[in-house]
């Protein structure tokens, strides 16, 4: 499979979803890629940029994908904070799995902080919901973690958003179809 790459076609769908871009939404991509130690994808910057997050409109809101970016905030502190669940369970663990897959990746990779390879964006269903650098196609994908096994989309947030409300993405934990035809949201506040 290709690597996640920016695609402004899947961007476009999902504003058209959304509606118009926030007039509140700040969202400034260098002191988290700084923090980091790569670039954020483009397609997840652009989000963030017109939105300053993404909510579903399903009852309780199974779908958030937001970060918290405000200006008084130790960036550092909020990709930690984030990713706390994956280190803890790392420690544990040798080696994280994907599900559907022999694959597996090293521990030591997932807990790299120079650069960072793993980065929590928000949550479906109460699970975690990751930016993934995967050394297998060096590039972001996404991840839905679930303790040490992930589930992985090799591509953009846009585009796994795209294809869950048309059903070509069926998540883990969801029901068949649960996406198909939702709406989204803005949500301008960021989490804390």
């Amino acid at each position: 499979m290709e690597p996640a790459r920016w695609n402004e076609e899947y961007f476009t769908e999902v504003s058209g979803m959304i509606g118009p871009p926030s007039p509140d939404a700040m969202f400034d991509p260098e002191p988290v890629q700084r923090v980091l130690g790569r670039e954020l994808p483009r397609d997840y910057v652009a989000l963030m940029r017109a939105y300053g997050g993404v909510v579903s409109t399903l009852e309780d809101a199974y779908l958030l994908i937001a970060v918290g970016d405000g200006g008084r905030w130790d960036r550092r502190r909020v990709v930690e904070e984030g990713n706390y669940a994956v280190y803890y369970l790392a420690d544990r663990f040798p080696e994280y799995s994907f599900m559907g897959e022999s694959r597996k990746v090293s521990t030591s990779w997932i807990l790299s902080r120079e650069p960072y390879n793993v980065f929590r964006i928000g949550e479906v269903f109460g699970e975690a919901l990751y930016l993934f650098f995967d050394p297998d196609v060096a590039d972001w994908t996404v991840v839905l973690g679930s303790g040490d096994r992930w589930w992985q989309f090799r591509g953009g947030v846009c585009e796994l958003l795209v294809k869950m409300v048309k059903g070509e993405v069926v998540l883990p934990y969801a029901e068949e179809g649960y996406f198909i035809g939702s709406s989204f949201l803005q949500e301008p506040r960021l989490t804390e």
